[in-house]
């Protein structure tokens, strides 16, 4: 026990690890006044801060081409249902690059069994790494679309977030500062690494709702929730009262600046008794714990971390207590687990130690863990290039495109290969519905399939209804007629003469087994004729496949280089073997065009960096008029230019040379473009129209 701390149990490894949180509960902890001008250091570092990680028009704009693109290939496949956006990029409080949160509402949905189907969905279109996640409180199907770089959730019927979205956004509209303070308090606890729900810290939600309660207590918003007329919804067998009074106003608005706000924040939640208080903004201010009915149950965070038993017990709950705005009964903090918590303390209080004893906004937000954010995209994102020569540039956009290039060869000969094997599985079910402009041999080979098909199809129907109709096979009726025929025609015995009524009944089965004779007869007939078409449709596949499997070279040399189609046979005997090769295609295609839009985006990248360098003025120029030649205002309105915004530029470029090169159409795939869209891919944005 002497290598730990008598006040607090910590050992010595905790005390350093949260030195701050140790200071406070040990009474040694200082918290300075800044200085003025130690204040007004801050202003623009917090402008620059909440400017760069906004969301600005270009990142907008993804979002909706992405939602109505979601809307027209997902949300119409279920009747009845509706897409909505939610979240903290929907109510403005989010840092840019934030997740696109969507909640898809079905009347009475098996919520897991339609996140499986919308799994499957998004990865036939190429969304990369599509997850399914049915443990959660809310079930989510997570996903990344290559083409906007935006990391999406989709929930179903997550009703309760809509109205939360709408309370935040009411929120952020009534006055700047929200957003404002919103935007670097959550920097600051993504760079410090307490805004990850999933590993036992608070959510960006929660941050967001902290936010608004500080700005509530410091006298700049007023409450929206508060009010006599009520609006109480049904959810779930539950009640939800949801009034939002977007008129409500205090009467002495706060005047105070950002930089107040911020310090008052980080030292108010740090100094606060989280013994006694609940955070509620629907009361418009703190709650006892008494009124609120939740205990600071044991054990405590720290108890859990002294503890020296290998399996600890749980954590109580109501520790940080956050009230839900909507859902009273939901604590906020019970994600967080025993270490999160202690995090989160001890952040707060080294935030507000920083800044009042001279340190700067950088330092508050020193990353903790780089690596956890390697992926963010970079504020500059020519920060690599400043340093090298233009030649330098030049010779990797040069090295980029060679790869898009060559690329580009492998994705034509990937997708002339998959067309192919779609060619076989469905000709081999006779459903080719067009063969314009494809070889003249080719073409008459698959009408002739499908001809045949046709014909095999009606001559099957009738001999099965002749087979259901006619019990006994041929060769017993033959026996059968013989021996009643014999019975009929052999000399009568005066002693054994049969009776009339069993005469009738012999000439009567003798006539019934001529007429099954006779269909019995004509279904061996179509029968042999089955299997004579089927023979010759074997024969027709055969040269089918020869045609489509006729590779050039270097097709063929690329389609060897493909992981995913190593050691995968085709077998001509069975439809099903084509099928699963055209998936192992549509896997490698995925993977191609992912590779294709980030080596898109590192050239457009590249090419932007030249034609600034080289000149400057008349690349803003050109940047204005693409964005519609409203001059400054437009400009200081979109923001920095980001990896973001080439790659929708990209998207948008119809004929820019230095972006992607013309690609050649041969006559063949023109043709399946006339058969019609045979794979799940996704086509142009926004542009979807209906066919005659």
């Amino acid at each position: 026990m002497s290598g730990k701390c008598e006040a607090t149990g910590m050992s010595q490894e905790n005390v350093s690890k949260y030195q701050y949180l140790h200071s406070h509960l040990t009474g040694t902890l200082e918290i300075s006044e800044p200085s003025p001008d130690v204040l007004a250091g801050f202003v623009k570092p917090l402008q620059n801060t909440i400017s760069s990680h906004s969301i600005h028009d270009s990142e907008i704009k993804r979002k909706d081409s992405l939602f109505n693109h979601l809307k027209k290939s997902v949300a119409s496949k279920f009747p009845g249902s509706k897409l909505s956006a939610f979240g903290s990029a929907e109510s403005g409080l989010s840092l840019k690059g934030g997740d696109f949160d969507l909640c898809l509402q079905i009347p009475d949905a098996n919520e897991k069994k339609i996140l499986k189907k919308i799994g499957g969905m998004l990865r036939g279109q190429g969304m990369e790494d599509v997850q399914i996640i049915t443990g959660a409180k809310v079930p989510i199907v997570k996903f990344i679309d290559p083409r906007s770089g935006l990391h999406v959730d989709i929930s179903i019927n997550n009703t309760l977030a809509l109205h939360n979205t709408r309370l935040l956004s009411s929120y952020a509209n009534a006055d700047s500062r929200v957003r404002e303070l919103a935007i670097c308090v959550k920097h600051w606890a993504l760079h410090r690494n307490v805004s990850d729900s999933v590993n036992g810290t608070l959510s960006s939600y929660a941050w967001s709702i902290l936010v608004i309660s500080h700005l509530q207590e410091q006298g700049v918003i007023a409450n929206l929730q508060s009010g006599d007329d009520r609006v109480v919804i049904e959810l779930d067998d539950s009640d939800f009262d949801i009034t939002i009074n977007e008129e409500n106003k205090i009467d002495a608005i706060s005047d105070a600046k950002i930089t107040h706000l911020l310090l008052s924040f980080f030292t108010n939640l740090a100094k606060r008794d989280w013994e006694n208080d609940v955070i509620s903004i629907r009361n418009g201010g703190s709650i006892s714990r008494k009124e609120k009915g939740w205990k600071n149950e044991n054990p405590s965070a720290l108890d859990i971390l002294n503890s020296e038993k290998e399996h600890p017990p749980r954590m109580g709950e109501h520790h940080l207590a956050i009230e839900d705005p909507f859902d009273l009964d939901h604590d906020l903090c019970r994600v967080v687990r025993p270490e999160g918590e202690l995090r989160i303390r001890d952040e707060l209080l080294r935030a507000a130690v920083l800044f009042g004893n001279g340190s700067t906004w950088k330092e508050i937000c020193e990353t903790v863990d780089s690596e956890r954010l390697k992926n963010l995209e970079p504020v500059d994102i020519f920060h690599d290039l400043r340093d090298k020569s233009t030649e330098s540039v030049q010779s990797m956009l040069e090295k980029t495109r060679g790869e898009m290039d060559a690329l580009d060869r492998r994705i034509d000969a990937l997708e002339s290969e998959r067309q192919s094997n779609l060619r076989m599985a469905r000709a081999m079910r006779g459903i080719i519905e067009e063969t314009s402009d494809l070889r003249k041999e080719h073409k008459s080979t698959i009408v002739r399939i499908k001809g045949r098909k046709s014909e095999i199809d009606e001559i099957k129907k009738k001999r099965d209804k002749i087979n259901s109709d006619v019990i006994l096979p041929i060769h017993m009726i033959e026996d059968e007629l013989s021996k009643v025929y014999k019975r009929l025609t052999e000399e009568l015995d005066i002693h054994r003469v049969p009776s009339l009524k069993k005469e009738k009944e012999q000439f009567s089965w003798f006539m019934e087994l001529q007429a099954m004779h006779g269909k019995a007869r004509e279904a061996s007939e179509l029968h042999q004729k089955f299997i004579e078409l089927v023979t010759l449709q074997k024969e027709e596949i055969k040269k089918l496949k020869i045609y489509e499997t006729k590779h050039d070279d270097a097709t063929s040399k690329l389609l060897e280089q493909e992981p995913l189609l190593k050691d995968k046979n085709i077998n001509s005997k069975e439809v099903g073997s084509y099928d699963r090769r055209v998936q192992n295609i549509q896997k490698a295609l995925r993977q191609r065009r992912g590779e294709m839009h980030k080596l898109r985006r590192e050239a457009g990248r590249l090419d932007a960096w030249l034609r600034k360098k080289s000149n400057p003025q008349q690349s803003n120029r050109n940047r204005s008029k693409r964005k519609g030649g409203r001059g400054k205002k437009q400009e200081k309105s979109s923001g920095p230019m980001t990896l973001g915004d080439i790659s929708g530029l990209l998207s948008g470029m119809t004929s820019e040379p230095s972006s992607k090169r013309t690609r050649k159409v041969s006559s063949k795939k023109a043709g399946m473009r006339k058969m019609g869209n045979l794979s799940a891919h996704r086509g142009s944005r926004g542009h979807l129209k209906k066919k005659d």
